[in-house]
């Protein structure tokens, strides 16, 4: 099989880009894989695509004006007067850097592609993938979505749609409605995301060292919650680091300053070495979803979280791998970190342990299997309208090939 991964910042750091390299570097062991970026930000991606893995940018953003990254006859002026209207592909609520010159490379590059399979990483890219997707292609969408308000609009005009746990498609297909439990109808999956592999440096969980990871969504809960537990007689000498980037960091600075934990509490950014991170904690804090969970489980690092649909609850067992308390329970969460922070240490070791025993729950090699049979399945049932739409596909490739966009 072709498959194409399309999502918008491949080279950024965070849980989207990482999962759907590392994925694509599985699949191309067996299959003729392709990542496409809409936008290029950095001069060498966060995560390095696998062997064999092309990565295709379409605007390159690292400059002071977007530029196409094919051969186009546009003037500065012009990527500048196209980059200034809005985009009528991506809602600016979903993702506001989309423009007109987005749309498009966006638009040429999706009808021009020659695939069996497209998957969308990013529900900013749904209704360009709609629009303009090869009519034979098999569209499936990785969502994000995990419970909470309305899906994207879009999503349930996939073929598929892909969530993270069983919890959170039971909450989809019910969020779809009836139209996800007709046989024609939006497929809905649950596969996870893949664990590291490779190496992981393990935690001795010896350090006096909590951290969190990820969007800072709630961190001002985790910062409250430590500083009641650091302040009880198990908390002496523990430290809180925050790593993960947003708009929160001065709102957090003046938490920090106000609760006196200037030399407690590290406010870092984010890390490209999180797994030598990982290996330097003892536990995790998720107050907000579930980003760092896996590479925190594989270092042997349990895990602090809120028991809520579509976060860290969907993976953390409590009581076995990491403890769960009640959603926006701050109280809780302190005392669930002082429990890991007590001096004998026997519930944060055994913990620990668990939760690096059960990370092969994750393991690349079953999740590529499960993307690999969800795939096959899908492309056998859409080969006659492959089949159909192929002289048409011949033809926006010749476009492409002659520099014109297809109409």
């Amino acid at each position: 099989m072709r498959i194409v991964f399309l999502l918008s910042r491949a080279d950024e750091p965070g849980e989207v880009p990482r999962a759907v390299l590392t994925r694509a570097g599985h699949l191309a062991a067996r299959h003729d894989v392709e990542v496409v970026s809409v936008f290029r930000t950095r001069d060498r991606p966060h995560t390095a695509p696998g062997p064999g893995v092309p990565l295709r940018h379409l605007v390159d953003r690292t400059g002071p004006v977007p530029v196409p990254l094919r051969p186009t006859a546009l003037t500065d002026r012009a990527r500048q007067q196209l980059a200034a209207v809005p985009s009528a592909l991506a809602d600016p609520a979903l993702d506001p850097e989309f423009d007109a010159l987005t749309d498009t490379e966006l638009a040429l590059a999706l009808r021009t592609l020659d695939t069996d399979v497209l998957v969308t990483a990013s529900p900013a890219l749904l209704r360009a993938a709609a629009d303009h997707a090869p009519a034979g292609a098999v569209r499936i969408h990785e969502s994000p979505w995990a419970g909470e308000g309305e899906p994207p609009p879009g999503t349930g005009e996939c073929d598929a749609v892909v969530v993270r746990t069983e919890g959170a498609r039971r909450r989809l297909a019910a969020a779809l409605g009836a139209a996800a439990r007709e046989p024609s109808a939006v497929r809905t999956a649950a596969i996870p995301y893949p664990a590291p592999g490779g190496f992981r440096p393990r935690s001795s969980r010896t350090a006096r060292t909590a951290v969190l990871a990820g969007p800072p969504a709630r961190a001002d809960h985790a910062i409250a919650a430590f500083a009641a537990a650091a302040s009880s007689p198990a908390g002496s000498g523990w430290r809180l680091r925050v790593f993960g980037e947003g708009p929160e960091p001065p709102r957090l600075r003046r938490r920090v300053a106000e609760l006196g934990l200037y030399e407690r509490v590290e406010l870092l950014g984010p890390s490209p070495h999180m797994a030598a991170e990982w290996a330097k904690a003892s536990f995790a804090v998720l107050p907000s979803g579930s980003a760092g969970v896996l590479e925190a489980y594989a270092a042997g690092v349990p895990a602090v979280a809120y028991d809520e649909g579509g976060g860290a609850a969907d993976v953390v067992r409590d009581g076995v791998d990491g403890l769960l308390v009640p959603p926006d329970d701050v109280d809780a969460l302190a005392d669930a970190m002082a429990r890991l922070m007590a001096a004998d240490a026997e519930l944060l070791h055994r913990l620990g342990a668990n939760a690096r025993a059960g990370v092969g729950r994750f393991a690349p090699e079953g999740v590529t299997r499960a993307w690999e049979e969800l795939c096959a399945e899908l492309v056998a049932a859409r080969a006659p309208a492959r089949r159909a739409a192929e002289p048409g596909r011949r033809r926006a490739a010749g476009a492409e090939h002659a520099g014109v966009p297809p109409r």
